[in-house]
Formats: structure tokens, sequence, C-alpha cells
């Protein structure tokens, strides 16, 4: 989508590891409906998930080896992107979002 990135983000998301995979929470907003998007590192966004509820879960299995990028996108009933989510990052299973000096030993 054209506007993908120059929307500054007006809406938070929240990312949780649970067992059965990635918990995306958001708000879902009346009129407007929700559209997920992954990527991984160096990757362009692709969606997961279109008209999505929240919570939402991403089960993929092969996502717990490199970091990955989630955000959320709303669209009004023309199809129009109205708004987006901060961008939250997911590590690899046992690693920091963010290595600091302390972790690397």
């Amino acid at each position: 989508m054209k506007t993908m990135l120059t929307l500054a983000p007006t809406a938070t998301l929240h990312l949780h590891l649970v067992p059965a995979g990635r918990r995306l929470d958001f708000p879902t907003p009346a009129g407007q409906f929700a559209y997920v998007y992954r990527r991984g590192r160096n990757q362009s966004w692709q969606c997961v998930a279109r008209n999505a509820c929240s919570p939402y879960l991403d089960r993929t299995s092969n996502l717990s080896a490199t970091t990955h990028e989630y955000m959320v996108q709303y669209l009004d009933t023309n199809g129009e992107v109205i708004q987006k989510t901060s961008i939250v990052r997911a590590a690899p299973a046992g690693l920091p979002v963010s290595p600091s000096w302390i972790s690397l030993r």
C-alpha cells in the first residue's frame, strides 16, 4: 500500500510472546478494519491478517530464529488507510530486543 509508512503512528500495539506464538493486542475502532503486517530483517512488509481482531495470534512456526517487526494499519470502509500503530519488534527466543553492552559477554 502506498501510504504504509507515511502516516504517523496514532494507535498502540502491544506484543506478547506466549507459548502458542506471538500475541498482538491493539485497539479496534468502530468503522475501521485492522490489517496486521509483519516483516523480517531486510524484508518488505507482508500482510498476515486482514480485518483482524484483537488479540491476534501469529502462530507461524519458523519465526523463532530471526527478529520480526509488526504493525497494524487501519482502513476505512472505502479501503483508505486512515491510521497505523507504532512498530513493535520480536527478537528470537532467548535474545533481548535491543542488546546492551551488559548483555554482550
